[in-house]
């Protein structure tokens, strides 16, 4: 059996290279020998399954790795669920877990303890990011910026559409008769509708058949 590193960016504008070095250092200077290296360039850490995690774990599962060492815990994932799944899959094995840059040794006990603590702080550190994201959008919205496709259609079009639908043709309807499909037809109903306040004798439901 031999050690392995792993090492993940999120981006592609990001390199894995410093990763690899350190953890290959890490690994020479305390007699654990070359590692087998693993790594995911641009892939997010939500993401559960990643061609090298995966290709680790199999490896794993074949009892071919002693030791897994990583940089930070949420390399590994950022969500309680998926970091504590891939240590419970090395303990089963009897991998050792390191994380370096946390001091987590997943084969003492303030190792097992500090794993769960801090897969709580990473996934904690996402809600803010997706809050404050949200917030952002918020703001955004409050100041006349909108989001949503962009329309592919003609002003025409667009008027086509809205006179059909006030008339009460239904989204079916209208996206055979113009050639627009059902979901552009639908789109467009509700941006003009978020535009304007209802007016007497335009449907408050539209339609699918």
């Amino acid at each position: 059996m031999t050690a392995a590193i792993y090492a993940r960016v999120s981006t592609s504008e990001q390199t894995t290279e410093s990763q690899v070095e350190s953890l290959r250092s890490y690994c020479l200077s305390r007699g654990l020998g070359e590692p087998a290296v693993f790594r995911d360039d641009g892939i997010s850490g939500v993401r559960d399954n990643r061609p090298q995690l995966d290709a680790l774990r199999e490896r794993i599962r074949r009892g071919e790795v002693s030791t897994v060492v990583v940089t930070k815990i949420d390399r590994l994932g950022r969500s309680v669920g998926m970091v504590l799944r891939f240590w419970d899959e090395a303990e089963a094995a009897g991998v050792r877990v390191v994380v370096t840059e946390q001091g987590i040794d997943t084969s003492t006990p303030a190792g097992r303890l500090m794993r769960t603590m801090l897969a709580a702080v990473a996934e904690f550190e996402r809600e803010l990011i997706l809050e404050r994201t949200a917030l952002g959008i918020a703001r955004a919205r409050a100041a006349g910026k909108r989001f949503g496709r962009p329309p592919k259609y003609s002003d025409a079009d667009r008027e086509e559409i809205l006179r059909r639908l006030s008339n009460g043709d239904s989204s079916r309807v209208v996206s055979s008769a113009l050639k627009i499909p059902a979901g552009t037809v639908r789109w467009m109903w509700r941006e003009a509708r978020a535009e304007s306040p209802p007016r007497p004798g335009l449907p408050r439901v539209l339609r699918d058949t």
